[in-house]
């Protein structure tokens, strides 16, 4: 299965690789740095288990791999991402504009003692914890329409306004009470979206502040009997089941984003890593979504 998926998202990168300028003093390209940072989140392995030939299949070695060191340095750099991101694109194919999406993060929690000078302590999964989480808007496509990788104590709210401003079109855009907030209701309408989020304490009074008309109609949708007015709950429906599709589905197989194995510290490293396996559950995506029809 995961030989599968290598070849679904090696196909990608080859195509991405054959289009990517490449820096004339560089002895290795970015696409072969990609390609074996890639193998080695494909099989839960640090990247130096990645440089070892012997750790590849005959059809899946290069010719040529870079050691550890080479490895690091090229993956600090900003051509390592962007060909990340190309990916990623190509995974997504030519998708369909969806009218709802949703907005929602994933902690990535590291020990308590860890000694990552980048992690921050903030709301975990039921708790405090320390490390780091990844915000996103996913609409049902192979990769979120947009996403960024924070220390756990960036406010849920900046986020939710940063990863909007990268989602192109409009629509309704559930989430949850975190986002409850009137400058974000306006913000998100700015950009062609209704915000669609419950508040903390539903059926009490507004106060005296100001309250965005747009959180007035949240309200009205999210509150209302379903017995009046039923599209505002089946909207927040949607919610749950695009969360179970996206990030339950990413955990839940051989491969997949779980904990921040040790070798994964420091943001940059982070990064990479989860970029990796978004583009490996993309993969998966693809081919179940082949086998279907």
């Amino acid at each position: 299965m995961e030989l599968e998926r290598w070849a679904e998202l090696s196909a990608a990168m080859s195509a991405v690789g054959a289009e990517f300028e490449r820096h004339k003093r560089d002895e290795y390209s970015t696409a072969l740095v990609v390609r074996v940072h890639a193998w080695a989140a494909l099989w839960d392995r640090p990247v130096s288990w990645a440089c070892d030939p012997k750790n590849w299949t005959p059809h899946t070695r290069p010719p040529r791999l870079p050691d550890q060191s080479t490895m690091s340095r090229r993956m600090r750099r900003p051509d390592f991402a962007e060909f990340q991101q190309r990916v990623g694109r190509r995974m997504n194919g030519k998708p369909e504009p969806a009218l709802v999406k949703v907005v929602d993060g994933k902690p990535l929690e590291l020990p308590n003692h860890t000694g990552d000078r980048d992690a921050a302590w903030g709301r975990g999964v039921s708790r405090t914890s320390v490390g780091y989480k990844i915000h996103a808007i996913v609409s049902g496509h192979p990769m979120p329409d947009a996403f960024a990788i924070t220390p756990l104590n960036v406010c849920e709210k900046q986020m939710a306004a940063r990863v909007i401003r990268r989602v192109a079109g409009g629509g309704y855009l559930p989430g949850d009470a975190h986002l409850d907030a009137s400058w974000l209701f306006d913000y998100c309408h700015h950009h062609g979206f209704q915000l669609v989020c419950p508040r903390a304490k539903p059926g009490t009074g507004l106060g005296h502040h100001y309250v965005s008309p747009h959180r007035r109609r949240a309200i009205d949708m999210v509150e209302a009997p379903a017995a009046v007015n039923p599209f505002g709950p089946d909207l927040y429906d949607r919610r749950t089941d695009v969360e179970r599709d996206f990030f339950s589905g990413l955990v839940c197989f051989g491969g997949g984003l779980t904990t921040l194995p040790p070798w994964v510290r420091r943001i940059w490293r982070v990064r990479a890593w989860v970029m990796a396996k978004l583009l490996i559950n993309a993969a998966r995506i693809r081919l179940n979504r082949k086998k279907a029809s």
